[in-house]
C-alpha cells in the first residue's frame, strides 16, 4: 500500500470523528469492517488507528474495539507560532516573552497552548508541516500566529480553516490582536518631561523615532535638547558610552525597544553613569519581563499576559460566528498592570 493512499484513509477516519459522524463513545467498526472497506492488510488498519490514539481522538477499552474519545484534546489546545527561531538575529525580547510563559505555563490560556518556531513555509520542516495538519484536520482550538514577512508568505494560511489570529499586524482569514503603540509613544513622551529637560530616544526602528520625535516636539520640547538615535543592540553600548562623555549629555533616555536595555546599561556603566541618579531611564518592556528593573530603570510596556488573553478572546469570538474581531491592548506601567511579576516570568539583567 502507498504511503498517499495510507495518509487518504487516515483522513477519512478524522473527517468521520471530527465531523460527529462517528459521535464521542461510538465505537468504531471492526478491523474486519475497515479492512473490507478500504481494501487493505490488517497490520495497515492496526497503524491507522494507532495514529488517532496518539493524536487523542480514539481509545481502547477493556472489551474489544476501538471507541471515539469522549473529549478530544485538541478542543483546549492552541498552536502559538512564529517564523523566528531562539538564538537567531530576529529573535526578540518579545517573542522570548511568548516562549517564556508558555514554558512555564503562565500564559493565562485555559489549555495547552503548543509553541512552534522556525515555521518558514519548507515541506521538510517539522513545525510548518505541524501547522499544515492542523489546517488540514482543524485539530485545534486555535492558532495564535506572530506576523512577520515568512509568516504572511505562508501558503497554508491562505486558505480559510480553524480559527486564528494574528498578533501585531493583519494575516488573511484572521482576527486581529493590535498594540496601542501610539498610546505608548504619547504616554512615554508625557513621563519623560515630567522627569527631565535633555532627553534621548534610542531605537533600531525609524517609524518609533519618527513618532516619539513628533510627539515630543509637539509638546513644546525644543528640538537642540532632544537627540534622537538609531542605534541596534551592537553598537548600543559605545554609542550610549560616548553620549554620556559630553558636558549636555541628556538627563532622562527612552529606551524604545528592550532589546538595548542590556547594552545601554553597560555602556552607562563604562561612562560611571548610574540609574536613576544620574540619569532618568524609561524603557519599552514585554511585562511581565521588565529587564533592568533592578538598576532603577522605569518601564512602559504591553503586557504578554494581556495578548495572550485577548488572542483568546478573538479566538472564542471566531467560534462563536464573528468572522474578524479585533481587540487592542494597552500599554501600561508597572502600577497599571492588572496581573503581577511573577518568579518565573520577571527577568533581570544584572
Amino acid at each position: 500500500m502507498s504511503f498517499r493512499k495510507g495518509e487518504q484513509i487516515l483522513q477519512t477516519l478524522r473527517e468521520r470523528i471530527l465531523s460527529g459522524r462517528w459521535s464521542t463513545g461510538t465505537r468504531l467498526p471492526t478491523y474486519d469492517e475497515l479492512t473490507q472497506e478500504f481494501q487493505v492488510a490488517r497490520p495497515t488498519i492496526s497503524r491507522l488507528l494507532q495514529s488517532l490514539r496518539e493524536e487523542g481522538l480514539i481509545t481502547f477499552r477493556a472489551s474489544p474495539g476501538a471507541f471515539v474519545a469522549e473529549r478530544f484534546p485538541h478542543h483546549n489546545r492552541y498552536y502559538w507560532a512564529t517564523s523566528e527561531q531562539p538564538g537567531s538575529r530576529e529573535w526578540t525580547s518579545f517573542l522570548a516573552t511568548f516562549l517564556d510563559l508558555i514554558e512555564h505555563g503562565t500564559s493565562g490560556v485555559p489549555g495547552e497552548v503548543v509553541p512552534l518556531v522556525g515555521v518558514d513555509g519548507r515541506s521538510n520542516n517539522p513545525a510548518y508541516r505541524l501547522v499544515c495538519d492542523v489546517m488540514k484536520t482543524g485539530a485545534a482550538a486555535g492558532l495564535l500566529l506572530v506576523n512577520s514577512a515568512t509568516v504572511y508568505q505562508l501558503p497554508v494560511l491562505e486558505a480559510e480553516g480553524p480559527p486564528r489570529v494574528a498578533i501585531c499586524a493583519a494575516l488573511p482569514h484572521a482576527s486581529l490582536v493590535s498594540l496601542a503603540f501610539d498610546e505608548l509613544i504619547e504616554r512615554a513622551c508625557a513621563r519623560l518631561l515630567e522627569k527631565g529637560q535633555r532627553i534621548a530616544v534610542v531605537s533600531p526602528h525609524t517609524e518609533t523615532l519618527l513618532a516619539a520625535e513628533k510627539c515630543l516636539l509637539a509638546k513644546g520640547l525644543p528640538k537642540n535638547r532632544m537627540r534622537v538615535l538609531h542605534v541596534a543592540p551592537v553598537g548600543c553600548e559605545r554609542l550610549t558610552e560616548l553620549l554620556f562623555d559630553r558636558p549636555d549629555r541628556p538627563d532622562t533616555v527612552f529606551v524604545a525597544d528592550d532589546n538595548l536595555i542590556e547594552p545601554l546599561l553597560l555602556g552607562l556603566k563604562r561612562a560611571r553613569v548610574t540609574v536613576p541618579s544620574d540619569v532618568s531611564v524609561l524603557a519599552h518592556c514585554n511585562w511581565p519581563r521588565p529587564i533592568g528593573l533592578r538598576e532603577g530603570i522605569e518601564h512602559i510596556g504591553f503586557d504578554v499576559r494581556e495578548i495572550f488573553s485577548a488572542a483568546k478572546a478573538c479566538l472564542d469570538a471566531q467560534h462563536g460566528g464573528e468572522p474578524s474581531p479585533v481587540r487592542v491592548v494597552p500599554a501600561r506601567f508597572l502600577s497599571e498592570l492588572t496581573h503581577g511579576l511573577d518568579e518565573h516570568a520577571t527577568r533581570e539583567i544584572a
